[in-house]
């Protein structure tokens, strides 16, 4: 399973390792629009990364004035540097307001591509590290380290988007932890956190590299699966119920029994709907889980 809390980049379908060359480091940090799940960008030298508006983009843009293979950036393994070439798109790429075909990248350059902004950050730029930093701070939940709330609703309605736009389904899981209030009135409050980094522990070794696990508030979490059928979604759902229920959790006051209920909620793709009615309806169906007896799902 992928960490999903360092995995910066929306685009990775593979994971970088500390034997790639040169270059491995370098990202590009979205200005305009401003979305949380994509601050940046982490470029990947093995690959070309194309960017554009169709969904197998390494780099995806939704908007109608990018083509769908808008531009490409390469690393250049003789002259150690990105480089950027335009694909023909319809709009232009520009690079420091300059319409470019082809350029090499240098630090701090500003590429535009229709309503989109990136700026380039080269490996060895301390800028990288600072955009990271901050990005950590804006997107990750402190106690459970798995992103938070603000970067989910970003997230969430991107996946959804791309639902809609593509006609693939799309699921939404919503659970929290049974009588947790119960474990905080008795053991305490700091081993209330303790049980909630371990379930979160324990459900991230579900969670796939295209899946978005979040806490949404208190000890309610939510997972997004990207085209999902409802019962592939009840599938994942029980799978991640009976993994937190399956052993006690160990904590400094002893072991605790944890166990979960979840609602599912479920989209075709192929009929309007929007984020807040999907979440509404994943909550109906945990609490009508709650009312089933707990630890279980409902769909």
């Amino acid at each position: 399973m992928h960490d999903t809390v360092t995995q910066l980049c929306v685009s990775d379908k593979d994971d970088l390792t500390d034997e790639l060359p040169a270059g491995a480091g370098s990202c590009l940090a979205q200005i305009l629009p401003l979305e949380f799940s994509k601050s940046l960008i982490r470029l990947d030298p093995r690959r070309p990364m194309v960017l554009g508006r169709a969904a197998s983009c390494e780099i995806e843009l939704t908007d109608n004035l990018v083509s769908r293979e808008h531009a490409v950036l390469t690393w250049n393994t003789d002259l150690f540097c990105w480089e950027l070439r335009d694909c023909d798109s319809r709009n232009g790429t520009f690079v420091n307001d300059r319409q470019v075909q082809e350029c090499v990248m240098h630090p701090g350059d500003q590429i535009r591509m229709g309503g989109y902004i990136f700026k380039f950050l080269p490996a060895d730029h301390v800028e990288a590290l600072y955009h990271e930093t901050v990005y950590q701070m804006m997107t990750v939940d402190t106690l459970t380290q798995i992103y938070n709330r603000r970067y989910f609703e970003d997230g969430f309605e991107r996946e959804l988007q791309r639902s809609l736009r593509h006609g693939r389904p799309l699921s939404i899981l919503m659970f929290d932890l049974d009588r947790f209030k119960l474990i905080n009135d008795d053991l305490g409050h700091l081993v209330g956190d303790e049980v909630l980094r371990n379930v979160c522990q324990r459900v991230r070794r579900r969670v796939r590299r295209d899946e978005l696990f979040a806490r949404y508030g208190g000890d309610e979490f939510v997972v997004v699966l990207a085209e999902s059928t409802a019962a592939q979604a009840e599938q994942v759902a029980e799978e991640m119920r009976e993994i937190v229920s399956a052993q006690p959790v160990e904590t400094s006051l002893g072991l605790t029994s944890v166990t979960i209920s979840m609602g599912v909620a479920h989209t075709s793709g192929l009929e309007p709907v929007t984020t807040a009615e999907l979440i509404s309806r994943a909550d109906k169906k945990l609490y009508e889980a709650k009312h089933a007896g707990r630890d279980c799902v409902c769909v």
